[in-house]
C-alpha cells in the first residue's frame, strides 16, 4: 500500500512579467495549471492536493478539477507574496487533517513540464528525513555588476545550481519553516531558502532541463515542445524494415453556419467547422500522419490553402488523393490510430462508422484502423471552440 503524500499546487501568481495570466495558457487543451495539477494527482499515494489560486479565480479554478479528482483537491485563496500562498495551502492541508509527517510537496503552476519522475524523488529524499529541491546545473558564464552595471567579479559555476519545484518536506517541517519566514517578516524566493533558514536540512537532488518555468513570453511556445512529447509521443516506433510510421494533427475552430464534415461523415444538426476545403479536422489529420511517414511533406504543400480549386472541397476526396500520391511514390498504408478531441458531437455511437469509412478512403480492411474519441473537459481550444483531431499512421513499401 501507498504512503500518504499531499501537495500545494501555487497558482496564485500575478504573471507580471509573461503579460498574461500564465496559470490558464492553453497547453495542448489544457491550462498550464492543470499539468501540474494532473501530474501531482498521479504521483502514488496522493492524498490531497490544495490549489493555491487569485482570490477572485477561486470558482474558476474549482469549477475545472476533473470530476474523478474532486474529492483530493481543494481550492483556496492566496496571498499577495508566495510565502502567504504556501502558508495558505500548508494551513488547508492540516485543516483537513493530513499528518503531521506525510510528505508535502509545493510546486509552482508555471511549471506544467515537472515528470513524475522528479516528484516521486522529491517525496523519496522526505521519507529520508530531510527537506528535498531539484536542481540543474548552471551553463552561462556567471558576473556580479555593480550599482552601475559594471562587471565586478566571476561566479564559480562550480558552486551554484538553479532551483526548481517542486519542493518538499513533511508537513510538520515545512509549516515551521514557512510561519517562521512569515513570522519574522522574511523574504524567501523558495522552500528550500525558507527551511535552511529555519536550520532544516535540504538536500538537493537531480531536476530536469525540461522542468522549465514559464516567466517570460516565448516561454510557452518551448513548453508546448516538451508536452507534445507527452500527449503523443514522437519518438518514432521499433519498425520492420520497409514500414514507416507518421503522426498528424489538425483544429479547426467552429462555423455555426457550415454544415459539420468531420471524420468523412455528414453531422446532421451540428456545427460546422471553419476552413478552405469542408474543414474535416479529422481527415486533415489522417493525411498529414500518411504523408509525414512517406516523407512526402503535408496537406498544406499538397493542397496549398491559397488554391481556389481545393475551396470547399471534399476532404474525402482530398484523402484518396493523398493515398494515390502515396502509391505513386512507392507507399501504400498499412495502419491508422485516429484520436478526435470534441465536445460534440459525440463520437462513440458512430465510432464503426467512421472506421468503415476511413478504411475504406485509405484501402484498409477494418481491423486496421483504430478511431477514439475524447473531450479536453471543457478546457482549452477543443473545449468550447473547435474540433482537434491526432493520427498516427504506417506505411509499407508497395509491392
Amino acid at each position: 500500500m501507498n504512503q500518504p503524500v499531499a501537495a500545494v499546487l501555487v497558482a496564485a501568481g500575478q504573471s507580471r512579467r509573461f503579460g498574461a495570466d500564465k496559470a490558464w495558457v492553453d497547453l495542448w487543451g489544457r491550462p498550464a495549471w492543470r499539468w501540474g495539477l494532473d501530474t501531482l494527482l498521479s504521483v502514488p499515494g496522493m492524498t490531497h492536493v490544495v490549489v493555491v489560486a487569485p482570490a477572485e479565480s477561486v470558482s474558476r479554478f474549482e469549477q475545472a478539477i476533473p470530476a474523478e479528482a474532486r474529492d483530493r483537491c481543494l481550492v483556496v485563496p492566496g496571498g499577495a507574496e508566495r510565502t502567504d500562498s504556501v502558508v495558505a495551502g500548508i494551513t488547508a492541508l492540516t485543516a483537513v487533517g493530513v499528518d503531521e509527517d506525510t510528505p508535502v510537496l509545493v510546486h509552482d503552476a508555471a511549471r506544467p513540464a515537472a515528470g513524475p519522475e522528479i516528484m516521486v524523488q522529491v517525496v523519496a529524499a522526505v521519507r529520508q528525513g530531510t527537506g528535498a529541491v531539484p536542481v540543474v546545473p548552471v551553463a552561462d558564464s556567471l558576473k556580479t555588476v555593480d550599482a552601475a552595471q559594471r562587471v565586478t567579479g566571476t561566479v564559480d559555476r562550480d558552486l551554484v545550481v538553479a532551483a526548481q519545484t517542486p519542493q518538499g518536506a513533511t508537513l510538520r517541517q515545512m509549516r515551521a519553516a514557512m510561519e517562521e519566514t512569515h513570522a519574522w517578516g522574511r523574504s524567501a524566493t523558495d522552500e528550500a531558502e525558507a527551511m535552511a533558514a529555519g536550520g532544516i536540512p535540504v538536500r538537493a537532488i537531480e531536476g530536469s532541463s525540461t522542468n522549465r518555468k514559464m516567466t517570460d513570453p516565448g516561454d510557452d511556445a518551448a513548453l508546448r515542445g516538451t508536452l507534445a512529447r507527452w500527449a503523443v509521443p514522437v519518438d518514432a516506433p521499433q519498425l520492420a524494415e520497409g514500414v514507416r510510421a507518421g503522426i498528424g494533427f489538425d483544429a479547426h475552430r467552429t462555423d455555426p453556419e457550415r454544415p459539420l464534415h468531420l471524420a468523412g461523415l455528414e453531422w446532421s444538426g451540428e456545427a460546422g467547422l471553419a476552413g478552405h476545403s469542408d474543414g474535416d479536422a479529422a481527415l486533415h489529420a489522417v493525411i498529414d500522419a500518411l504523408l509525414g511517414a512517406a516523407g512526402l511533406g503535408d496537406i498544406g504543400s499538397l493542397y496549398p490553402p491559397d488554391d481556389p480549386r481545393w475551396a470547399g472541397a471534399d476532404s474525402a476526396a482530398l484523402l484518396s488523393g493523398a493515398v494515390d500520391r502515396l502509391r505513386a511514390a512507392g507507399w501504400r498504408p498499412a495502419g491508422l490510430d485516429l484520436s478526435i478531441v470534441a465536445r460534440r458531437p459525440p463520437i462513440a455511437h458512430r465510432r464503426d462508422e467512421i472506421v468503415k469509412r476511413v478504411a475504406e478512403l485509405c484501402g484498409l480492411p477494418a481491423e486496421a484502423v483504430s478511431v477514439k474519441g475524447t473531450t479536453s473537459d471543457g478546457l482549452g481550444f477543443a473545449g468550447a471552440e473547435g474540433i482537434a483531431a491526432f493520427a498516427l499512421a504506417t506505411v509499407t513499401a508497395a509491392a
